[in-house]
């Protein structure tokens, strides 16, 4: 009696075992950090994390619309394509800081097979000063002739750092490894005096 309700418990020990390891996990995270190498300004440190669950996307920002500014936004992933994959979230949060006010965005991926376009667009409605309310944005083009190696071109508009020219542009090299990727930024790289570098890293869990 007692060596069958061993070989039962372990039966049903190893059942929850494989129920529990055959639930999958719909939850993703990513936690990215940016270290702006400025030259003739204060470095500065971006910090980003995303969760997603299914189509819910939630993401939190520090030092991104501005210096000592945190935001929250929350979207709505979508999904579109077979060889060319479209990918939007468009989102809606707010910011609070250096910066106080409400925050509509997109963010959007296109990928063909080792070519890929990135961006993230945002419109800030700042609730101090009209005249403050500021369109923000990030683009990556990029091409991924290996399986870990990614590389590209950039361009920005921000109020993070005190910039001349409206547009900035720049390139781009990223490496991926485990469920990490490493990348580094170069912009302005034919203008000596406003050039700058931006090491990067981040982790999938």
């Amino acid at each position: 009696m007692f060596a069958a309700a061993g070989i039962a418990q372990q039966s049903v020990s190893s059942s929850s075992q494989l129920n529990s390891d055959s639930i999958p996990n719909d939850w993703s995270f990513e936690a990215d950090a940016y270290y702006y190498l400025m030259p003739n300004d204060k470095n500065t440190t971006t910090l980003i994390g995303t969760a997603d669950h299914k189509a819910l996307h939630i993401e939190a920002r520090y030092n991104y619309e501005d210096q000592k500014t945190f935001s929250l936004f929350g979207g709505y992933n979508f999904e579109t394509g077979k060889e060319l994959v479209l990918d939007l979230t468009p989102m809606l949060g707010f910011a609070v800081g250096n910066i106080n006010g409400l925050i509509p965005g997109l963010e959007l991926n296109l990928t063909w097979g080792i070519i890929d376009y990135y961006s993230e667009s945002e419109y800030v409605f700042d609730f101090e000063e009209k005249e403050n309310n500021y369109f923000y944005t990030w683009a990556e083009l990029g091409i991924t002739p290996f399986d870990n190696l990614r590389a590209g071109a950039v361009t920005t508009r921000t109020l993070l750092y005190k910039s001349d020219p409206e547009f900035e542009y720049g390139a781009l090299v990223q490496y991926s490894f485990w469920k990490m990727k490493a990348m580094i930024y170069y912009f302005n790289p034919f203008n000596k005096n406003d050039s700058y570098l931006i090491p990067t890293i981040g982790v999938e869990f």
